[in-house]
């Protein structure tokens, strides 16, 4: 997904001003898909640019700058329904650095390995804390999908905190054992 893609979509539900884009973008899809946040202001100039979505100047609360509210256009209409009709391509993976430095880890790897595990944990845990956050605030960005993907990640998470318990719980075995990883 790209970002402008985001942006078109998030907009087809309303009209907003970039901050509001941002909070969306940061509490409503970066659980599921990492968002540059830092991009947003430059993609939508050249959303604007390429007329998909207009910009207005709206007076803000008394003694704050103007807030520039954007709207999709027609074309960012077209351009919105082209991208959702082509299907995603490429494999679904669970592409993640920890596995693959587990991969190559040794028996001398392991103590290292556990704080992998626990600081990967702990990640996983924040972004569970998140997305149950985000299920429980009312006035969080929210569609049909927006629920069942908040439901399906926090089902992924759970499972991934308690694969690498299971993991942790193994590789202390091993190490009480004395055996080496992958030489079995």
């Amino acid at each position: 997904m790209s970002l402008r893609h985001a942006i078109l979509g998030i907009l087809d539900y309303r009209e907003m001003h970039g901050y509001q884009l941002k909070r969306v973008l940061d509490e409503g899809i970066s659980t599921f898909w990492p968002v540059n946040l830092a991009a947003i202001y430059p993609s939508l100039r050249k959303l604007e640019e390429e007329g998909l979505v207009q910009g207005r100047r709206e007076p803000s609360a008394e003694g704050r700058p103007d807030r520039k509210v954007y709207t999709i256009t027609n074309a960012g209409c077209e351009e919105l329904a082209l991208w959702r009709r082509v299907a995603p391509d490429g494999v679904p993976s669970v592409r993640n650095p920890l596995y693959l430095k587990l991969l190559f880890a040794h028996e001398e790897d392991f103590g290292e390995a556990l704080s992998w595990l626990d600081k990967q944990a702990d990640r996983a845990q924040a972004g569970l804390d998140q997305l149950r956050a985000e299920q429980a605030n009312p006035r969080a960005f929210s569609t049909f999908f927006v629920e069942f993907l908040r439901e399906s990640g926090v089902q992924h998470l759970e499972l991934e905190i308690e694969l690498l318990k299971e993991l942790r719980a193994r590789m202390q075995e091993r190490v009480s054992r004395g055996q080496r990883a992958g030489k079995d």
